[in-house]
């Protein structure tokens, strides 16, 4: 039983990334990556988005029940993960880019899903020596 949920909530990820990607090529963006991880380390961004000078690391969290907000599951270890992954991207680009820190929440089912896309939703945290 609990490996069925596993799987179910695995596939209704990768459908909610497939609503963001959809949502943000609608708005203009052009998706450069998908699942990125860096050879150095294990974060995973969901989503890397561009537009113009700008280049958006995008957090997709997902769930099926609409009364829980995906966007609580940021938690401060996550943002680590993805600020630590999208530094490593930003290192290895031929151009220096603006960049930004977005949080996609999709909740509910393929068929009946809401999207609260927050565009500049968290800060890399700062670092102290």
């Amino acid at each position: 039983m609990a490996d069925r949920k596993k799987t179910e909530a695995r596939e209704w990820g990768k459908q909610a990334e497939n609503i963001v990607c959809e949502y943000l090529i609608s708005k203009g963006y052009t998706v450069r990556e998908r699942n990125w991880r860096p050879s150095t380390s294990k974060s995973e961004i969901d989503l890397i988005a561009q537009k113009d000078d700008t280049l958006i690391f995008v957090e997709v969290k997902a769930r099926s029940d609409k009364e829980l907000d995906p966007a609580e599951a940021m938690t401060s270890e996550k943002i680590k993960n993805v600020v630590r992954g999208a530094n490593s991207y930003l290192r290895n680009q031929d151009f220096d880019f603006y960049y930004r820190f977005d949080v996609a929440a999709v909740s509910g089912n393929a068929e009946d899903y809401s999207l609260d896309y927050i565009e500049d939703a968290f800060l890399p945290p700062l670092r102290s020596r």
